[in-house]
């Protein structure tokens, strides 16, 4: 493919060895070619990024709403400043979400056995999944590919 770009040599001075300045032009062309495909590829992810805006901004809201620090990490409730629980994980519980949790944990441990009716198999698989869905939303907000996306967006802002 050319890209349009004029090769003159530098000098004529025949004591510079032509295979070198051949060298130093295809040098600068290969670095040319891989600018201008870098500026193709960014302003290709400049149009995806407007194109796609709505549901840029939706993945920024769910990504920022679920790691609320004043929300309940489980049920979603606003949280007291005061009466904010966190855990190791870096999880905020409501007081009753935080007991369930730590049932949970002790169930799956087996350090106890379900003291409540409802801390069945299938609470149990409700507590699994969700902690895995919070394992997925770190590794996605961990991504090269998010931390892209962000940058985008705070400089189009």
């Amino acid at each position: 493919m050319f890209l349009g770009v004029v090769l003159t040599p530098f000098t004529h001075d025949a004591s510079i060895n032509q295979d070198l300045q051949i060298e130093i032009l295809q040098g600068l062309v290969v670095t040319k070619i891989l600018d201008m495909q870098n500026q193709i590829q960014k302003k290709r992810q400049k149009e995806l990024l407007n194109r796609y805006r709505g549901r840029v901004e939706t993945v920024r809201k769910m990504i920022q709403c679920s790691s609320c620090s004043f929300r309940c990490s489980m049920c979603g409730m606003q949280v007291e400043e005061s009466s904010l629980l966190n855990t190791s994980r870096g999880l905020t519980f409501c007081e009753g979400c935080r007991q369930e949790f730590e049932d949970y944990q002790d169930i799956f441990k087996g350090k106890k056995q379900p003291e409540v009716f409802w801390h069945n198999t299938e609470w149990q698989n409700v507590w699994s999944s969700w902690l895995n869905y919070r394992r997925a939303i770190s590794a996605f907000t961990n991504s090269r590919e998010f931390k892209l996306l962000i940058e985008e967006m705070d400089g189009d802002s």
